[in-house]
């Protein structure tokens, strides 16, 4: 049976939420989630899926979350942010107005991402997720590249990235960080286009899909986005004929997360016991019969 793995975008709360979805598959199937045929990340859903792929643990991920900036990283951001407040009216330029004339072809929300600023500060503290390693071969990582507005997935489009490049390219949130640049090409945070991309995996016919989706929760616009798309890419996955089961923080690991990491730091490791639980009971609804890596 084959399966796959899709970890959406979420901001900090989803990088421990993730870590206690996938405690929760280990402990309800007894198999490694790190085995699926595919793990799809998008933002701190890619960060989270790098680190499992590369063989990091639930408590060394926890520390790199609440770990706080180092010296080198802080002093990049420190420049940058100064950089933007001496010169305010090149910081407030559109990144990248001529995006708007792909709207057809990507939709209103992406397209109008390009008249957005830049943002304020480079996204290289969010390498300690990944690595340096090979890439791994279930790796997709998706993100879209400002200079067209497509969505492009890393590990499947042929495209040298390394895993660092690639998680920093999808978790830059447009306002607050600045775009990566890959090869001469511009790339922001993948939920841009959507939170989860559940639906690249819908020409390899996985039997079973499960997809943690932080930012389909109910929330304002945005979140009523996120799970719009992703209810259009579930229907899109059950007409190709695979199963899915979508895991959503409920309100409980909601409350958890308010503030973390960086007004309640300790809260990682009850928002990962939370999702594990949720996790655990949602296997057992769906019986004895539920499907396996």
């Amino acid at each position: 049976m084959s399966v796959g793995i899709v970890l959406g975008a979420g901001g900090p709360m989803g990088w421990a939420y993730h870590l206690g979805v996938l405690e929760g598959v280990r402990e309800a199937i007894g198999r490694e989630p790190a085995d699926a045929d595919r793990v799809v990340g998008t933002s701190a859903g890619g960060a989270i899926a790098a680190t499992l792929l590369t063989g990091s643990s639930t408590d060394e991920v926890l520390a790199l979350i609440s770990e706080p900036p180092g010296d080198d990283e802080r002093d990049r951001m420190k420049s940058s942010a100064t950089g933007a407040l001496r010169h305010p009216l090149r910081a407030l330029r559109p990144v990248a107005p001529g995006l708007v004339r792909c709207v057809r072809h990507v939709g209103p929300a992406t397209a109008l991402v390009g008249l957005l600023p830049s943002g304020l500060f480079p996204t290289v503290f969010l390498r300690r997720f990944a690595p340096d390693v090979d890439w791994p071969a279930a790796l997709w990582i998706p993100s879209v590249r400002l200079d067209d507005g497509r969505t492009v997935v890393f590990g499947r489009d042929p495209i040298e990235v390394s895993v660092g490049d690639a998680v920093e390219a999808t978790s830059a949130v447009p306002t607050m960080f600045q775009p990566k640049e890959i090869d001469g090409a511009r790339y922001v945070d993948g939920a841009v286009a959507s939170s989860t991309h559940a639906d690249s995996l819908v020409p390899e016919g996985h039997d079973v899909v499960l997809i943690a989706a932080p930012m389909a929760r109910d929330g304002g616009l945005i979140r009523r986005r996120a799970r719009a798309t992703l209810d259009r890419e579930v229907a899109r996955l059950h007409e190709a004929g695979s199963r899915t089961l979508v895991l959503v923080p409920d309100e409980p690991i909601t409350e958890l997360a308010a503030g973390f990491p960086r007004s309640g730091p300790d809260a990682g490791a009850a928002i990962v016991e939370a999702a594990r639980r949720q996790t655990i009971e949602a296997f057992a609804s769906i019986g004895r019969a539920r499907p396996t890596p």
